[in-house]
C-alpha cells in the first residue's frame, strides 16, 4: 500500500498534458476578446479619434465588432474541439491578421501605433502553427500592410487632385509615391520585423515542445519505474517501511501490514502510533545506542520480528528518510537452516559414500564368517554382531542423508482426511504379515487443510507409527493407535495426534526424547524422533510430547496456519 505517491505532481502536470496545446490556443483566444474588448473601449473613450480610427472611425468600429463576434465563435469551437486544432489555429491567424490590418488602415496605415498588434498576432500563430505557416503569417502580414498603404496613397490622391489625377492619370501618381521614402522605410521595417519575430518564436515554441516532449517521455519512464518498484515492494515477502525524520509513514507494503498486525493504515499515520515497539527501535538506531534492532513481537498472537534500518539518500541533499525492512525471525531462521543443511547435505553425501564401502566390505566378510564350514558357534556368533552392527551403521547414514535432504522441501497444501485414509491402508499392507494394530482415525472437520511436504509428513508419521506399534501396548495386548486431527482454538493452527494406549514414556526419558543418538533399544539408531521433529520444523511446524492423562503417549504436529 502507497501511502504517498512521490511522482504524483508529474502526473498532474498540465504542462505535460495532451490538452496543453488547446489551453495554449484557448489562452490566446481569451487575450484577442480583450483585445477586441479593449479597442471598443478605447474607440469609444478617445472623442477625437487622435489615436484610434483616425482616418475612418466607422470602419474601425465595424472591424471591432466582426473581430470580437468571431473571436467569441472561436471561443466556442476551441471548447468543443470541432474542427480539429491545426485548422482553427490557420483560420484564426487570418481573422487576426485581416482583422487588426483593416483597424490599422482605418487609424492611418503603417505610421499608426497599432502596428506592434499585428506583430504579436504574428508571434501568437507561429506558436502553434508549424514554421511555413509562420512565415506565411508574417508574409501576408506584410502584403497586406502594403496593400492597406497603396490604398491609403491612393485615397489620398484622390482626394486632393482629382483634377490631376483626371488629366495627368496613373503615371503620376505612381511617381508620388517615391515621395513617401519613410513611410516606404517604415514599412520594410515593419516587414521585416515581422519575418524575424516569426522564425524566433517557432524557434523558441519548437525548443518548448521539443523539452515537452522529452519531460513528457522522461515522465512516463519515471512512471513505469515507480510502478515497477511499487510491484516489487508490494510482493516482498519482506516488509517494507518508508518514514520521514518525524517517524510519519511514507510507504508501507501488504506484507508489513500483515507482519504489524495492521489492516489499514491512514495517510501521515505516525510510526509510534503503528507499532511503538518498532518506533523505540528506530530511535535506538538513530541515536547509534544499537547497531542491532532486537527482535520484537508487536502482538502477543504475532512471530517475532527483527527490523534493519537504511538510511536513504544523503545527508547533505536533506534526505534522513529511513527505509526499514521487517522479516519474520522464524523464517530467517529457516532459510538460514536451508543454506546450513544444503552444506551439511554435500558433507554427508561426501561422507557417507566413503563410509558404506568399507561397511559393505566388513558386512561382506561377516557374511562370509557365518557360512564358513569351518567356523565354529562362538565365530558364528560375532559375525552375526558385526552384521547387525552394520546394518544399523547403514541406517544411521540413511538418517543422517534423510536429515540432510530437508532443504528439499515440497510443501503443498492438502486435505488431511483423505490422506491420512491413504496412509493408513499402506500400514495395513504393510504390515499383512504381522499382528494389525487398532487403528482409529478422526478428523474434525473433514475438510480441515493443512500445509505440508507429503512426502515428509509420510517420514514423520512412519516413525511415530513404528514407535506406536512397538511401545503403543501392554505385554500381550494388542497395540491400539489412535490418529485424531483438529482445529486449535486458542491460535486456529490444524493440530495432528499419534496416541497409543502403551506404558508411555519414563519421566526421566521426556527431556531426552527428540535428542540424536538417544535411544533405549539396542537395535535402534536414536535419530527416528529427533529427523521427525526437524522435518516438521522445515515445514514450519512444531512436533511435541504430550503424555496421556490416562497412560500411553501422544506424540502432536501442530501445523503452520
Amino acid at each position: 500500500m502507497t501511502i504517498t505517491d512521490p511522482l504524483a505532481g508529474l502526473k498532474a502536470n498540465r504542462f505535460l498534458d495532451r490538452r496543453y496545446h488547446w489551453l495554449v490556443f484557448r489562452a490566446f483566444n481569451a487575450y484577442r476578446l480583450i483585445l477586441a474588448a479593449l479597442l471598443l473601449v478605447a474607440l469609444a473613450l478617445d472623442d477625437q479619434g487622435r489615436l484610434f480610427g483616425r482616418q475612418n472611425p466607422t470602419l474601425f468600429l465595424d472591424a471591432a465588432l466582426v473581430y470580437m463576434l468571431l473571436v467569441l465563435a472561436a471561443m466556442g469551437s476551441s471548447f468543443l474541439r470541432r474542427p480539429g486544432l491545426l485548422l482553427q489555429a490557420h483560420v484564426q491567424m487570418l481573422v487576426d491578421l485581416m482583422a487588426l490590418t483593416v483597424m490599422i488602415h482605418a487609424s492611418g496605415g503603417p505610421s499608426s501605433s497599432l502596428n506592434s498588434l499585428l506583430i504579436t498576432a504574428v508571434a501568437a500563430s507561429s506558436i502553434l502553427l508549424p514554421l511555413t505557416s509562420a512565415l506565411l503569417a508574417a508574409a501576408l502580414g506584410f502584403l497586406l500592410l502594403t496593400v492597406s498603404w497603396l490604398i491609403g496613397q491612393w485615397q489620398g490622391l484622390r482626394g486632393t487632385t482629382r483634377a490631376l489625377w483626371r488629366e495627368q492619370g496613373l503615371l503620376d501618381w505612381l511617381s508620388s509615391l517615391g515621395s513617401a521614402s519613410d513611410e516606404l522605410v517604415r514599412l520594410g521595417i515593419l516587414g521585416a520585423v515581422l519575418f524575424l519575430v516569426a522564425g524566433l518564436t517557432y524557434a523558441l515554441a519548437e525548443r518548448a515542445r521539443r523539452g515537452e516532449a522529452l519531460a513528457r517521455q522522461r515522465t512516463a519512464e519515471l512512471l513505469d519505474i515507480a510502478e515497477l518498484n511499487q510491484g516489487i515492494i508490494r510482493h516482498l515477502q519482506s516488509g517494507v517501511v518508508v518514514t520521514d525524520t518525524e517517524g510519519r509513514l511514507l510507504l508501507i507494503n501488504a506484507a508489513a501490514q500483515n507482519l504489524l498486525d495492521v489492516a489499514v493504515v491512514a495517510p501521515g499515520l505516525m510510526l509510534a502510533e503503528l507499532s511503538p515497539p518498532l518506533w523505540q527501535r528506530l530511535r535506538d538506531w538513530q541515536s547509534g545506542a544499537a547497531s542491532e534492532a532486537p527482535a520484537f513481537r508487536p502482538a502477543d498472537h504475532r512471530p517475532e520480528l527483527i527490523a534493519r534500518f537504511t538510511q536513504l539518500g544523503e545527508a547533505r541533499h536533506g534526505s534522513e528518510n529511513v527505509l526499514v525492512l521487517l522479516e519474520d525471525s522464524e523464517l530467517a531462521a529457516e532459510r538460514l537452516q536451508q543454506l546450513k543443511l544444503a552444506a551439511l547435505g554435500r558433507l554427508t553425501a561426501g561422507i557417507a559414500h566413503e563410509i558404506r564401502n568399507p561397511l559393505a566390505a566388513i558386512g561382506h566378510a561377516a557374511q562370509l564368517l557365518q557360512e564358513s564350514t569351518s567356523a565354529n558357534p562362538t565365530d558364528r556368533r560375532l559375525g552375526q554382531i558385526i552384521h547387525n552392527n552394520v546394518q544399523r551403521a547403514n541406517r544411521i547414514i540413511g538418517d543422517v542423508l534423510d536429515l540432510a535432504r530437508r532443504d528439499r522441501l515440497r510443501s503443498e497444501t492438502f486435505a488431511l482426511l483423505p490422506w491420512l485414509e491413504s496412509f493408513i491402508q499402506e500400514c495395513a499392507n504393510a504390515l499383512e504379515a504381522q499382528p494389525r494394530p487398532l487403528l482409529a482415525l478422526q478428523v474434525e472437520p473433514p475438510n480441515l487443510q493443512v500445509s505440508f511436504d507429503p512426502h515428509q509428513l509420510r517420514q514423520v508419521l512412519w516413525n511415530l507409527y513404528g514407535n506406536a506399534c512397538r511401545h503403543g501396548s501392554l505385554p500381550g495386548e494388542t497395540p491400539r493407535i489412535s490418529l485424531s486431527a483438529r482445529l486449535d482454538a486458542g491460535r486456529g493452527r490444524p493440530l495432528l495426534e499419534v496416541q497409543d494406549a502403551g506404558p508411555g514414556v519414563p519421566a526421566e526419558h521426556i527431556d531426552r526424547l527428540f535428542e540424536p543418538f538417544f535411544t533405549t533399544r539396542s537395535d535402534g539408531t536414536g535419530l527416528g524422533l529427533y529427523l521427525a521433529r526437524e522435518l516438521c520444523e522445515a515445514n514450519r511446524a512444531q512436533l511435541q510430547y504430550v503424555p496421556g492423562a490416562e497412560g500411553g503417549s501422544c506424540f502432536r504436529i501442530v501445523f503452520a496456519s
